[in-house]
């Protein structure tokens, strides 16, 4: 990982998110780039300016490279996250009632889907060092990409020196669990020849709802677990609940940071 990249939208969140990656970037000795998105042309020159004040502001020890985009939103990023060669994304976002009052809370689902690498989302209301994290939490889900979210979160542990709970809800059904079984095949596999340490959880379905992301939140926090990785994208086989289901994650109001896997 030899560039990660933070998206600033001069809110609290961004400052936020800054902090966590340069703490990440740090321990990872990596390259850090400080992201801004702007509309139109006209409005890169006041851009910058205020770009370069807000990192010399919040982050006056460290190196970082500013970069303005212009466009749309995800096209404009996945732009300047080319020229940077970004391995990680750092975002904030404001959590379920703060995510319509800036910039990228409002579009945090599309947005970490239309970025072409991992993106770790951040909470607000993160109160831990996320450079310092001992445990990640790996929920199995039938994506068919799966061995992309086991590759990218393998890195990330890596570098943090963290440990791995591979985590499953049993679900109704022998089609489903058939497909759980062998992504946990896999990814014990994988995570067996990188020696990274991982135990496993199976849990009986709790809640009789659409969607795993209470139960699997409630697991987090009981165990106090900071992180946890997921596709970006949504499986065919969860496309019922699953666009809920990753929404409730990544604006939950818990604390818990959210790495978002993705090609």
């Amino acid at each position: 990982m030899k560039n990660i990249a933070v998206l600033i939208d001069f809110t609290d969140g961004s400052k936020t998110a800054l902090v966590q990656a340069i703490a990440v970037a740090k321990k990872a000795k990596s390259k850090l780039s400080g992201i801004h998105i702007v509309s139109s042309q006209d409005k890169v020159k006041q851009a910058e300016a205020d770009l370069d004040d807000f990192l010399k502001t919040n982050a006056p020890d460290s190196e970082i490279t500013p970069v303005v985009g212009i466009g749309g939103l995800n096209a404009a990023t996945n732009s300047a996250l080319q020229k940077t060669q970004a391995d990680l994304v750092f975002i904030c976002t404001h959590g379920i009632k703060g995510m319509f009052q800036q910039l990228f809370g409002a579009h945090i689902l599309k947005l970490v889907q239309a970025i072409n690498c991992p993106c770790l989302v951040i909470s607000e209301h993160t109160k831990v060092d996320l450079s310092q994290t001992q445990t990640i939490l790996f929920p199995i889900g039938p994506h068919p990409d799966y061995m992309v979210k086991v590759k990218q979160t393998a890195s990330l542990a890596k570098i943090l020196g963290a440990s791995l709970i591979i985590y499953m809800i049993d679900r109704d059904g022998a089609d489903a669990n058939q497909i759980l079984n062998k992504n946990i095949e896999l990814a014990e596999s994988y995570f067996t020849e990188q020696q990274i340490p991982f135990t496993k959880v199976i849990e009986e379905l709790q809640h009789f709802s659409a969607g795993f992301s209470r139960q699997t939140m409630e697991y987090a926090i009981r165990n106090r677990i900071p992180l946890m990785s997921l596709m970006a994208t949504v499986s065919d086989n969860d496309a019922l609940y699953g666009y809920v289901d990753k929404e409730n994650f990544l604006v939950n109001n818990q604390g818990v940071s959210i790495l978002t896997c993705n090609h």
